[in-house]
C-alpha cells in the first residue's frame, strides 16, 4: 500500500515536471511562430489534459482536478481576465502559480504586442502623411523649378532689353530732375498762400471769438429784461387789484351819497371822479398789461434768436478750429513734400551717377540667368528622382499599416483584463 502511494507521488511529481516543461516550451514556440498564443494554449490543454489522466487514478484528487481543469479550458479560448488561486486546489498550488506566471507573461507579452503596433500604425500613417506632404512639396518645388528655368530663359533675353531701356530711363530722369525745379516753385508758392490762410483763419477765430462774447452779452441784456418785465407784470397786477378795489368803495360812497340827499350830492361828485379815475386806472394797467406781454413775447423771440446765434458762432468756432487744423496739415504736409521732392532730387542724382553701374548689373544679371536655367534642369531631374523614392516609401508604409492593423485585429481577440 504504501509502495503505491509513492509510485502515485512520484508520478505525480513527474507529470507535474512535464507540465511546467510543456508550458515552457509553449511560450518559446509562441515567440517564434506569428500565432504564438494558439500554440501556447493548445500545449498547455494538451498537456493538462494529460496531466489530468495520469493523476486521474487517485480518486482523493478528482474534484480539484476537474475544477482546475475548467480553469485551464477559459484560457484555451482566449481570455487572460482571470488568475487562478492557488489557495483553492492544495496540492495543486505549486502548479496554478506557475501557470499564473505564464499567463502572466502571456498577458504582457500580448499588450506589449499591442503598444508596439500601436506605435507602429502611428510611425507608418505619419510616414505616408509625411511622404504625402513631401511630395506635394516637391511638386510644387519642381512646378517652381520648370518656371524659374522658363523665367531665367527669359530673364536673359530681357536683361539684353534692360541696357536699352536704361538708356531710355536716363533721358527720363533728366525730365524729372528738370520738373523737380518747377514743382519747387509751385511748393514754395502753395506754401506762401497757405501761411495768408492760416493768419486769415486767425483773424476769423478771433472775430467769431468777439461775436460769441458779444451774444452771450446780449443774451444776459435780454434775459434780466425778461425778468424786469415780470416784475412789471406783477406791479401791474397790483394796481389793477387797487383800481378794482377802488372802483368799488366809489360805487359805495356814491349809494351812500344818494341816501343822504342834498347833503351827500358834493361827496356823490367826489365819488363819481374817484370812479372814474380807478375806470381809467384799470384801462391803463390792461394796456400796460398787454404791452409787457408783448415785451414778453418779443423777449422770448429774442431768447431763442439768441440760441439760434450762440449754436451758430459756436458752430462756426468748431469750423473755424477746423479750417486751422486743416491748413497746420497742410502746412505740415507740404513741409513733408518739400523733404521728399528733395529726396526723390538726391536719388534722380545718385541714378544718374549709377547708370554705368546698373548697364553692368543687368549683364551680370543676363549671365546668371543663364547659369540659374541649367541648374534648374539639373534640380529638375533630381526632384523626380526625390519622388519616385518618397512613391515608394509611401507604398511600404501602407503596406506596413494593413499589416499592423491585422495584427490588432488578431490581439484583440484575446481579453485580458
Amino acid at each position: 500500500m504504501k509502495k503505491n502511494k509513492s509510485s502515485n507521488s512520484n508520478y505525480f511529481v513527474l507529470s507535474v515536471l512535464n507540465l511546467i516543461s510543456s508550458i515552457v516550451f509553449s511560450v518559446i514556440v509562441g515567440i517564434v511562430f506569428k500565432n504564438p498564443l494558439f500554440v501556447i494554449f493548445t500545449f498547455i490543454s494538451t498537456e493538462v489534459t494529460g496531466f489530468i489522466l495520469a493523476i486521474n487514478t487517485g480518486f482523493r484528487y478528482k474534484r480539484g482536478i476537474k475544477k482546475f481543469s475548467s480553469e485551464i479550458e477559459g484560457f484555451k479560448s482566449g481570455d487572460f481576465s482571470n488568475m487562478i488561486e492557488p489557495k483553492k486546489y492544495g496540492f495543486l498550488g505549486a502548479i496554478a502559480s506557475v501557470v499564473n506566471s505564464v499567463i502572466s507573461e502571456i498577458r504582457s507579452l500580448i499588450e506589449s504586442f499591442f503598444n508596439l503596433s500601436m506605435s507602429i500604425t502611428q510611425a507608418s500613417r505619419k510616414v505616408v502623411s509625411t511622404t504625402e506632404n513631401a511630395t506635394g512639396a516637391i511638386q510644387e518645388i519642381s512646378k517652381t523649378i520648370d518656371e524659374i528655368a522658363k523665367g531665367a530663359s527669359s530673364q536673359a533675353e530681357e536683361a539684353q532689353l534692360g541696357v536699352q531701356v536704361v538708356d531710355k530711363l536716363s533721358d527720363q530722369i533728366n525730365f524729372v530732375y528738370e520738373s523737380y525745379n518747377g514743382i519747387t516753385s509751385e511748393t514754395n508758392r502753395i506754401s506762401n498762400l497757405n501761411t495768408v490762410g492760416l493768419k486769415a483763419v486767425t483773424t476769423l477765430r478771433d472775430k467769431s471769438k468777439e461775436t460769441y462774447e458779444t451774444s452771450e452779452k446780449i443774451f444776459s441784456v435780454v434775459g434780466n429784461l425778461t425778468n424786469a418785465t415780470k416784475n412789471i407784470g406783477l406791479f401791474v397786477e397790483s394796481i389793477e387789484n387797487i383800481a378794482e378795489q377802488t372802483n368799488l368803495l366809489a360805487l359805495n360812497a356814491a349809494i351812500e351819497a344818494a341816501r343822504a340827499g342834498e347833503a351827500g350830492k358834493g361827496f356823490a361828485v367826489v365819488a363819481d371822479e374817484v370812479r372814474k379815475l380807478a375806470d381809467e386806472s384799470r384801462k391803463s394797467t390792461e394796456e400796460i398789461n398787454n404791452m409787457m406781454q408783448s415785451i414778453a413775447e418779443e423777449s422770448a423771440l429774442a431768447i431763442s434768436s439768441m440760441e439760434v446765434m450762440k449754436k451758430v458762432s459756436q458752430e462756426q468756432n468748431l469750423a473755424v478750429d477746423k479750417t486751422n487744423s486743416s491748413f497746420n496739415d497742410i502746412a505740415n504736409a507740404i513741409d513733408f513734400i518739400v523733404t521728399k521732392i528733395n529726396d526723390v532730387n538726391e536719388a534722380v542724382i545718385k541714378m544718374q551717377n549709377d547708370k554705368s553701374e546698373v548697364i553692368s548689373s543687368i549683364e551680370n544679371i543676363s549671365s546668371v540667368s543663364q547659369q540659374t536655367a541649367a541648374s534648374s534642369e539639373e534640380v529638375a531631374a533630381t526632384t523626380e528622382n526625390q519622388l519616385k523614392i518618397l512613391d515608394d516609401m509611401k507604398t511600404s508604409a501602407q503596406s506596413l499599416d494593413q499589416l499592423v492593423n491585422q495584427l490588432n485585429l488578431n490581439l484583440k481577440k484575446y481579453k485580458l483584463r
